[in-house]
């Protein structure tokens, strides 16, 4: 048997985006204020996001509750005390 491992290399990747002037200005403001490099909030801005927005968040509190609907007609006789004590007597 084989075991196959890869190994991510985790270099930096030069990248150039487009922005606002005055965006940019603020943000280097910000970079100074923290005394980091404006790069380096940017990299940090990056994997909040992908953190937040990641499909691969799939933990329990990020569900929503689902409605199944209502009860069927009928369905009280099934939520009655007589039932439970039943079910719960021979069971339990």
């Amino acid at each position: 048997m084989y075991i196959i491992t890869m190994a991510v290399v985790l270099r930096k990747k030069p990248v150039t985006i487009y922005l606002q002037e005055i965006k940019y200005l603020m943000f280097q403001k910000m970079a100074k204020e923290q005394n980091r490099k404006a790069a380096e909030l940017v990299r940090d801005a990056m994997d909040e996001y992908i953190q937040n927005h990641s499909a691969q968040k799939k933990c329990l509190d990020s569900w929503e509750p689902l409605s199944l609907g209502g009860l069927k007609s009928g369905a009280q006789d099934w939520l009655s005390k007589d039932y439970h004590d039943e079910m719960l007597g021979s069971s339990f």
